[in-house]
């Protein structure tokens, strides 16, 4: 996997590659059908905690919601809305966190707002995926986010088959 951090124009950036052994179709559906996308997302975001609730609707202006439930009962709720579903080649979508995850729809949500771009390309019988994460508030959260997307993209690759 190959990872490139910038800081451009206050634009803090993170982008990550990695090819998967399977077509890019079925990569492409573990992102946007909500039951895999808890299968393999669960397993990476929630550290020790659990995934309680996934919401989405993986279509332009569609929203999505994750909700993760830590071990020490404290939330992290993700939420955003899709700009971007181009089957099987493109996703974006905006990336937030709730003030307060806990309940069960969608609630006020914290600045700043985000940007993830996810890119699926053939490469034969694999895909190779970009994901870039974009206006990130910080360095430290960046690093983070850095974490728990390569913790996420390993499962994705048990996940789909490699």
């Amino acid at each position: 996997m190959s990872t490139t951090t910038t800081i451009n124009d206050n634009n803090i950036k993170l982008q990550l590659t990695r090819v998967f052994d399977a077509p890019r179709e079925l990569v492409f559906k573990a992102w946007t059908d909500a039951s895999q996308f808890q299968q393999w997302f669960g397993a990476a975001a929630c550290d020790g905690g659990a995934l309680q609730s996934v919401k989405v609707d993986a279509r332009v202006g569609g929203k999505y919601r994750l909700q993760v439930r830590r071990a020490d009962g404290e939330y992290f709720t993700t939420v955003g809305t899709y700009r971007e579903v181009k089957p099987p080649e493109r996703l974006v979508f905006t990336w937030a966190f709730e003030k307060d995850g806990s309940g069960d729809e969608f609630g006020e949500v914290e600045s700043p707002e985000m940007l993830v771009t996810i890119e699926f390309r053939t490469r034969g019988n694999q895909t190779e995926l970009t994901l870039t994460h974009e206006k990130f508030g910080s360095v430290e959260s960046r690093d983070r986010h850095q974490d728990g997307w390569t913790r996420c993209l390993n499962e994705l690759g048990k996940f789909v088959g490699k």
